[in-house]
């Protein structure tokens, strides 16, 4: 963890830029995909009209004398395509059904506020009047609820114990604060007003929507709404706080008498209206991304949660401005001092939610990295060709990597619990067994074997095993071995090793393994006075064979020899053939009767033709003999005496054998036959 800490904070100062330039990029993407698509382009051409008719709101040039037509026409295209985006969003199928019905109610909602714009521009551009009430306070007062349910539709991350709690403390701290500014502007001095009973109601029914706004605007921001959403919400959020700062403003300069048509407040409801556009819009286009409908949107930084806060800053505040009178006597003295105090304890909370913000954010950057670090090793480990195994002190197996059922054949969950010695070849058990109890009383020492392992198809597998003991690990406490399967290296290792040591026609030990097996038969003999005998076997008319009837059958025919001369011995004795025609029979502890007896034997089993290619062929030797009766012989003096002998065979005719009886040299014997 230590690791992770630190090559984290190693990269903390680099990671702003990359995250600033990966959210441009994705910016970029986004407009590139809007363009290409009719609400995206709906969207962005709404932003360039809002862009162009502020200004000119700001300036009133040209036709500044038509600032009341303009204003009223201005706003048509703002709630309509507002209407249109939600209404698209809410057919977008992948969504899940409250968000496709909070998105409809809002459509109708946004569409009501077209109706009363139209209404409106009818009385007062064309008819010149501006009565109130009117059928366009009908479509006005028709948003408010309209919105506020489309806002509680939205699914959310579900609540317990102290999060619902929270939350409720949260929502009435921001509508405390907000119906306290509301009230003193905007309901005190409607409900103080000498107007009738059907006009103070209706004009109450503004501000009271506006709170019921700023309390579904509360709801919607500090729940978890579902990631797919999160970002859609925290706009369509912030567009509707600016259209209820906008009404609050609106209706304050109008109870002052100093509202004119194209002031600030309108610049707010176009701001606001236009983020409601692109909130719509940006629901669309993120549901073609597949996200699970369970998973809440996580905050990324403080955000909205600075609600609560700001609505008590606006409402002390606000007490200042009301007691500014005041401020000599006792009364405000104390409101001087209990504002100073709520505002340093603000402070105070603010800075901690920061710090908090701050920490949580990097403790989701480290879980994040560790997650995908963890990700990356399943990965390795499920996809790596060798199989990782942790055992016990004991050999019962603790943890095994999912390759183990491509080379054993086992499944991963079937070995855990049981003991890897168990499939181990009953002659590497042994030594298996003692390299696990090496390495389990050497910590940090590792050991590398090759072993036989059952597979579960019954045969049996070479594998080679590092062994290393990381028992003091308290992540892993256990032996952690790592092996492969060599069985095809073994296998060629071995069909390498007898084609060095063995003839590639016959399949008979070579020269080079005849003399080994020898020599260690000469020194055996030395060592207990046993007898050795060899013979040196020529085969006879091998070369008219080749020459007349081709190598093919020539083969052929050393083949048949070679399969007769095995079966005329016994398992310890030795054929071997050493090129061409030629060939030797090693026999231990056998004398020269017992010796003399085998190659009559070998005579008599070479003696019936051979079938090759249709055709019967004389399988006829010439057979030399040595004999040493205590070992008192090098190799290659016996291996001399026999073709000596063998030559004095060949000389008498065809399938003859003659012994060597010479102590030195073959002139200084006697040769019979």
């Amino acid at each position: 963890m230590s690791f992770i800490t630190d090559y984290g904070a190693g990269r903390s100062e680099t990671r702003v830029r990359p995250a600033l330039k990966d959210q441009l990029a994705d910016l970029a993407r986004m407009l590139g995909g809007w363009s290409r698509d009719w609400g995206g382009l709906l969207a962005l051409a709404v932003t360039a009209y809002v862009a162009v008719f502020i200004a000119w709101l700001i300036v009133r040039w040209p036709f500044g004398d038509q600032v009341v037509l303009i204003d009223n026409i201005g706003f048509l295209p703002m709630s309509i395509a507002g209407a249109v985006l939600a209404w698209r969003a809410a057919s977008r199928g992948n969504l899940d059904r409250r968000t496709r019905r909070a998105w409809l109610v809002l459509g109708i909602g946004f569409a009501a506020f077209w109706l009363g714009d139209v209404l409106w521009l009818y009385y007062e551009s064309i008819r010149g009047t501006a009565p109130f009430p009117s059928f366009a306070d009908a479509g006005y007062l028709s948003y408010y609820p309209l919105v506020f349910f489309g806002l509680l539709l939205f699914p959310a991350a579900p609540r317990r114990g102290g999060q619902v709690l929270k939350f409720w403390l949260d929502s009435m701290t921001v509508l405390l604060g907000g119906g306290m500014v509301i009230w003193y502007l905007l309901l005190r001095p409607i409900a103080q007003a000498d107007d009738s009973p059907l006009l103070t109601t209706l004009s109450l029914a503004y501000p009271v929507g506006d709170l019921v706004l700023l309390f579904g605007i509360t709801n919607v921001v500090l729940r978890r709404p579902l990631a797919r959403s999160g970002r859609a919400l925290a706009v369509l959020a912030s567009g509707l706080l600016l259209f209820v700062v906008a009404d609050v403003a609106f209706g304050y300069m109008s109870i002052q008498e100093q509202y004119e048509t194209g002031d600030w407040p309108d610049i707010l409801w176009l701001t606001g209206q236009l983020l409601m556009v692109i909130a719509a819009q940006y629901q669309w286009w993120t549901a073609q991304r597949p996200a699970a409908e369970e998973e809440p949107e996580e905050a990324q930084g403080i955000g909205f949660s600075l609600l609560p806060p700001a609505a008590v800053i606006m409402s002390f505040g606000l007490l200042l401005i009301v007691a500014r009178g005041q401020v000599e006597t006792p009364m405000g003295g104390l409101i001087i001092a209990a504002v100073g105090l709520t505002a340093v304890v603000l402070a105070r909370q603010i800075t901690s939610l920061a710090d908090n913000t701050r920490l949580l954010v990097r403790t989701r950057s480290l879980a994040d990295e560790l997650g995908r670090n963890e990700a990356r090793f399943r990965s390795l480990v499920q996809n790596a060709s060798d199989v990782i195994i942790v055992t016990d002190a004991t050999g019962n197996i603790l943890y095994e990597s999912p390759a183990v059922e491509r080379v054993l054949g086992y499944k991963p969950d079937d070995r855990v619990g049981t003991n890897a010695l168990a499939t181990i070849h009953p002659d590497d058990a042994a030594r298996v067994t003692d390299i696990l109890s090496y390495v389990t009383q050497h910590p940090g020492e590792f050991r590398t074997l090759e072993c036989r392992v059952l597979h579960v198809d019954g045969n049996w597998r070479w594998l080679e095993i590092t062994a290393s003991n990381v028992l003091d690990d308290p992540n892993i406490m256990g032996i952690v071995g790592n092996y492969r399967d060599i069985t095809e290296r073994k296998l060629l290792e071995a069909q390498l090793a007898h084609q060095a040591t063995h003839d590639s026609l016959t399949g008979l030990a070579n020269r080079a393994l005849f003399r080994d097996r020898l020599e260690h038969a000469l020194a055996r003999a030395r060592r207990h006075g046993e007898p050795v005998s060899i013979l040196f076997v020529d085969v006879d008319d091998l070369k008219s064979v080749n020459d007349g009837r081709g190598h093919s059958a020539g083969d052929a025919l050393l083949i048949a020899v070679a399969d007769r001369l095995r079966g005329s011995m016994r398992e310890s004795d030795l054929a071997a053939r050493f090129g061409g025609d030629e060939f030797a029979v090693l026999f231990e502890d056998t004398d020269g009767t017992q010796a003399e007896a085998a190659v009559n034997r070998i005579l008599r089993t070479l003696e019936p033709p051979v079938d090759v290619e249709g055709q019967s062929i004389r399988a006829q030797a010439s057979i030399g003999l040595a004999v040493v009766d205590d070992g008192g012989c090098e190799p290659e003096e016996l291996l001399r005496r026999a073709d000596a002998a063998m030559y004095v065979a060949k000389a008498r005719g065809k399938g003859q054998y003659a012994v060597f009886g010479g102590e030195d040299r073959v002139g200084a014997g006697q040769i019979t036959g």
